[in-house]
């Protein structure tokens, strides 16, 4: 009996292991010793995010009426185990029309009318692969950055 094998196509995003590696090289190069050298500290290169991170998200964007995402580059707050490192900051948007031009509204979970109840919730809680569960709320905007935590962030 033969087996029928379904090749899936490259997702839309690919780029190829060659022009991420020259990305990645140029940002190396180029910024991020300048931001390591302002800041006295190596800075974040990379940020490592699970797939339960990704799917909570997603249901996030569904939950919202909202059509994409947008990532805004961010630095934590003094304090902060990771001051003065560069995060990612994921904020749902929700399609709008001005005039005759669409434009991606940041969705501000603040503003949507249940908010005050949302928030009055328990908050689920992810926790990283190598993570005891300390009662802590980890920021959902909260990767895992290298460095310190510099497990393989090579592209080779």
């Amino acid at each position: 009996m033969q087996r029928h094998v379904t090749v899936k196509p490259l997702p839309f995003f690919y780029v190829g292991k060659q022009v991420t590696i020259d990305r990645i090289n140029r940002y190396q190069t180029l910024k991020h010793n300048v931001l390591s050298n302002a800041l006295g500290k190596p800075d974040t290169r990379s940020i490592w995010y699970s797939k339960e991170h990704f799917e909570k998200l997603l249901e996030e964007i569904t939950f919202a009426g909202g059509d994409g995402i947008r990532i805004h580059f961010g630095m934590y707050e003094e304090g902060h185990a990771y001051e003065g490192q560069l995060c990612l900051l994921f904020t749902t948007t929700r399609e709008r029309l001005v005039g005759d031009t669409v434009v991606h509204s940041n969705v501000v979970l603040e503003n949507e009318p249940d908010y005050p109840e949302r928030s009055a919730l328990p908050r689920e809680v992810i926790l990283f692969p190598g993570e005891e569960s300390t009662g802590w709320i980890r920021d959902f905007n909260l990767g895992s950055p290298c460095p310190p935590s510099c497990d393989d962030d090579t592209y080779e």
